[in-house]
């Protein structure tokens, strides 16, 4: 669990912050028209809400017997199965994988769910190097942050403070604020790290229970080489991301990257069903999932708040609200901001701890309205508060 912080001084100081504010309006500005225009058929739109909002509806109603499939299916394929109930589960599963194989060196792909569970601070403890391999994420770490947006981490930095952040963290490196020199730079320094790292780990998108595939979806191409070129592939997901068929992918995957990034897909989509075989030239010789609880199998007992785990991680809530666009992520202080944190959160680490945050909106129901699953975010706030 993070510590308990206090909301409400957070976000008076990220209001003092023109530049934050900026860098944020700026950003938002960019990804809602990108979002509108590949939505430009409200009727589609709606259609294809109402499709995976069904979706998502029925994985959860299923919830314990897809589980049950899913982890059939993973065995049958050969991947090694884990159930983590809270955090420190989760993260004592992934050091023991790692100390059977004598890791010292791990290589990361984009992963919420790392996040929440405080990994790379976990293995760090126990002598092994977690190294983010995400762009935002390494730019992140390189800052001594967590992430500020579940799918743009570093959004609430401009090109020249990325630039800066490079020229003082990095050894030999030039100030500049050119983004693909930027970008060279970090592809160059990842690229020796993805062929000596010991262990590569992942997140999961979607986890299907009827064929026991991982499906991971990134542009960068990060997520590939984590998953194949260490021996080793640990792949770590909230219970909750289980779809029951194959065919229930496409929708989701469409509506997904759209609501995203504005994007009609991705660069990169994975299909993880194995470690390698005889007959295939690349890929991991163990491949691992970490199923984690923490909290999820509460809230899916709860009727009244089931549809908080519905959420597919686009962020396009985030990237509608008025308050989050003024305050930035990590005035939250959690791990997920924005709605669907203040819905996720205080259910995930009571409301003690995070209730404050509950009061970030202003109920203007945007949120609500951009949800791909149609999550009825602004009722759950107020049933919450």
């Amino acid at each position: 669990m993070s510590e308990p912080t206090n909301f409400h001084t957070r976000a008076v100081d990220a209001l003092g912050n023109p530049q934050l504010r900026a860098n944020f309006r700026n950003a938002m500005d960019s990804i809602i028209l990108k979002r509108q225009a590949e939505f430009p058929d409200a009727d589609e739109l709606t259609e294809l809400r109402s499709l995976c909002d069904g979706i998502r509806s029925r994985a959860l109603s299923k919830l314990p017997e897809l589980l049950e499939q899913l982890e059939i299916r993973l065995i049958q394929n050969g991947i090694q199965v884990h159930w983590a109930e809270d955090s420190k589960s989760a993260c004592q599963i992934i050091e023991s994988i790692c100390a059977k194989r004598h890791a010292k060196t791990m290589i990361k792909g984009k992963s919420m769910v790392s996040e929440e569970i405080h990994l790379n601070a976990h293995l760090e403890s126990k002598g092994l190097t977690a190294l983010e391999s995400d762009l935002g994420e390494y730019i992140v770490q390189l800052g001594g942050e967590g992430p500020s947006h579940i799918i743009m981490p570093a959004i609430h930095r401009n090109k020249k403070q990325i630039a800066e952040l490079f020229h003082t963290e990095l050894e030999g490196v030039n100030l500049t604020d050119d983004v693909d020199e930027l970008t060279a730079i970090a592809r160059r320094i990842l690229r020796q790290e993805f062929k000596t790292a010991d262990v590569g780990l992942s997140g999961v998108n979607f986890a299907v229970a009827e064929t026991g595939t991982l499906c991971l979806v990134e542009n960068e191409g990060n997520g590939r080489m984590c998953t194949t070129i260490p021996k080793c592939h640990i792949a770590i997901t909230g219970i909750e991301k289980v779809v029951e068929n194959l065919e229930d992918v496409a929708p989701l995957y469409s509506i997904l990257t759209r609501s995203a990034t504005g994007q009609h897909a991705t660069t990169y989509f994975n299909w993880i069903s194995g470690p390698r075989k005889e007959s295939e030239l690349d890929g991991p010789d163990e491949v691992h999932l970490v199923l984690l609880d923490n909290g999820r199998s509460l809230i899916h007992e709860t009727d009244a708040l089931r549809e908080t785990l519905k959420c597919i991680r686009c962020g396009a809530c985030m990237n509608h609200c008025p308050v989050y666009t003024k305050i930035g992520g990590h005035a939250y202080g959690t791990t997920y901001p924005g709605p669907i944190g203040q819905i996720l959160m205080p259910q995930l680490e009571g409301i003690k701890a995070r209730g404050d945050m509950i009061s970030a909106c202003t109920l203007n129901a945007a949120c609500g309205e951009v949800c791909p699953v149609n999550i009825p975010i602004p009722a759950l706030i107020t049933k919450l508060r």
